[in-house]
């Protein structure tokens, strides 16, 4: 693996969009039309963020310096109004379809999925399975089923990052940062996390133990900021890795 030094819902009304990005967003293409990139990101959005939210400053970072690299958001419906489970379904449902006709139209292609706060919750699902009641949101997530990792989209992708999870579970391999061993108040279940570790060697979950999203068990007095920033610190190191593991594939 990549050599590394590491070691309540309510938050999450905090975090509007505050993208910026270490390349302009000019310079990262969206998926505009149907030719194929070599490494192309797929970015789940934070509750109440727009497109691509402070995630876009990590897609410049890792794009930046390389030849073919572009974006794409998984779309679903994340404003304060909306009922929460929905549009996680609705965000399960859209990644898995986007990333399926990516992967299928461009074969060739390297994926990178990350996800931030609710679109770690979705980024998680893709990988895990969907599905679990939200006790603080009075809902329930309908149940999907995770990738494959022997077979389309689930063997092209070479990394998944998670920032701020509120599925987050503790002492998993994949968690870093000082969060690892906490979870989120709606950490995923048993199974979820069986199927999830089959991506373990591509998998990198940044949670700080202050961040109350993440983390929401941990005895160190919480922090909001640092559920929101975690763009302006990791970006470039987090970037680092993934161009590490598109150079060395781990699966």
């Amino acid at each position: 693996m990549y050599p590394t030094s590491f070691s309540g819902l309510t938050v999450l009304c905090l975090a509007v969009s505050t993208a910026v990005s270490a390349l302009p967003l000019s310079d990262v293409e969206t998926r505009q039309d149907t030719s194929c990139a070599a490494v192309h990101i797929f970015l789940a959005k934070g509750w109440n963020e727009t497109y691509p939210g402070r995630q876009g400053k990590l897609a410049g970072a890792i794009c930046y310096g390389l030849e073919s690299c572009d974006y794409e958001d998984i779309l679903f419906y994340n404003a304060p109004e909306a009922d929460y489970c929905a549009s996680i379904t609705e965000g399960n449902n859209n990644g898995h379809a986007q990333m399926s006709e990516y992967a299928s139209r461009c074969p060739d292609s390297q994926l990178v999925l990350s996800g931030y706060s609710q679109g770690a919750n979705v980024a998680g699902d893709l990988l895990g399975g969907g599905g679990g009641s939200f006790g603080d949101q009075a809902c329930t997530v309908d149940t999907t089923a995770g990738f494959d990792p022997t077979t389309s989209p689930g063997n092209k992708l070479a990394a998944v990052l998670l920032f701020g999870d509120n599925r987050h579970v503790a002492n998993q391999p994949y968690n870093i940062l000082s969060g690892a061993p906490y979870s989120a108040a709606n950490p995923r279940s048993a199974e979820q996390v069986q199927h999830m570790n089959l991506f373990a060697p591509i998998i990198h979950s940044y949670c700080v133990e202050t961040d109350p999203v993440c983390a929401a068990d941990s005895p160190v007095t919480a922090d909001v900021e640092t559920h929101l920033n975690y763009f302006d610190i990791y970006s470039d190191e987090a970037a680092g890795w993934v161009k590490w593991m598109l150079e060395n594939p781990q699966m």
